[in-house]
């Protein structure tokens, strides 16, 4: 059968998250080890997979056909599907996002934010009563770092389920470490033929239209009195930022236009309702071609995203 699933994805509109109409629909083609592998999961269900093996797809549509209490937990800052780079998400039902600020692009470049972030996002899902979590990592397996990377997500996880997509070295390798562990189960998926290889440029293209739509509708907020979490560069003018309450959600993220008298102006959306308690800035500065007209410089082509 084929499954039609429009991308996860968000606007801002009046302070609250929903999805576009923008986009067009995709269709999914499962294979038929999906169908088969849909019922035997419940709890926390994590895919491993390396890049370009259509993981991502795979967990979309495990978390559309789970029912009402199967979730979706967004686990890529660099190319994300809830949120803007640089965020990871919680896709709850009945179309309401949680976003965690890592400020990076890769977990190599801000691991304690990325696995503090999946875990508690996780511990927000069941919270909100999920019954199944559907976890999708970022493809980052590759080398010394990539597999100790998956291995302290898994212990910090505690899955029920692994789903591992393909069959990759680097994957057997994580895998070993944990095929004795008591209450895991361990699924395997061939790679999807309908899986398409995307190159650095695509991502890269696509890390630049989901930092143009989160900008679309951004105006200037004057910050006074909010507390500064983690390292501030010299000059933050440029650098994109994450505004949260004093639990660490996200209520809007942008771009830090400058800094004056003990004041921060920050070029973001519409916050959410909440408490800002402090700013956090993160590790890439955006650059400024996305941003709406009005907040551009004449002739200035910065590049966007390393």
């Amino acid at each position: 059968m084929s499954y039609f699933s429009p991308p996860m994805d968000h606007v801002w509109e009046r302070g609250y998250l929903k999805i576009p109409h923008a986009y067009l629909v995709q269709m999914i083609v499962p294979h038929p080890s999906w169908d088969a592998l849909l019922p035997l999961l419940s709890g926390t269900v994590y895919l491993i997979g390396a890049g370009n093996c259509g993981k991502s797809t795979v967990a979309r549509w495990l978390a559309d056909c789970g029912g009402d209490d199967t979730v979706l937990l967004d686990g890529d800052a660099g190319q994300p599907t809830l949120g803007p780079p640089g965020t990871l998400g919680l896709a709850l039902p009945g179309g309401q996002r949680r976003l965690r600020f890592t400020g990076a692009l890769t977990p190599s470049m801000a691991p304690l934010a990325t696995l503090s972030g999946l875990r508690l996002l996780l511990d927000a899902a069941y919270a909100a009563g999920a019954a199944t979590v559907i976890v999708d990592p970022c493809g980052y397996i590759r080398g010394e770092g990539g597999r100790e990377f998956q291995r302290r997500s898994i212990e910090v996880l505690s899955p029920d389920h692994i789903v591992a997509v393909g069959r990759d070295a680097e994957i057997d390798l994580v895998l070993s470490l944990f095929s004795c562990r008591t209450g895991l189960l361990i699924h395997r998926l061939p790679v999807s033929p309908h899986a398409r290889r995307r190159s650095q440029a695509a991502r890269r293209r696509y890390r630049e239209e989901r930092f143009a739509d989160w900008m679309a509708d951004a105006r200037p907020l004057t910050l006074s009195g909010v507390l500064r979490a983690g390292v501030f560069p010299n000059r933050s003018e440029g650098y994109f930022a994450g505004l949260c309450d004093g639990d660490g959600w996200l209520l809007t993220a942008g771009v830090i236009l400058g800094e004056e008298g003990g004041e921060i102006c920050l070029l973001a959306p519409p916050s959410l309702p909440g408490r800002a308690a402090y700013i956090e800035v993160g590790r890439f500065r955006p650059g400024f071609s996305p941003l709406p007209p009005a907040f551009r410089s004449a002739g200035q082509e910065e590049e966007l995203f390393p």
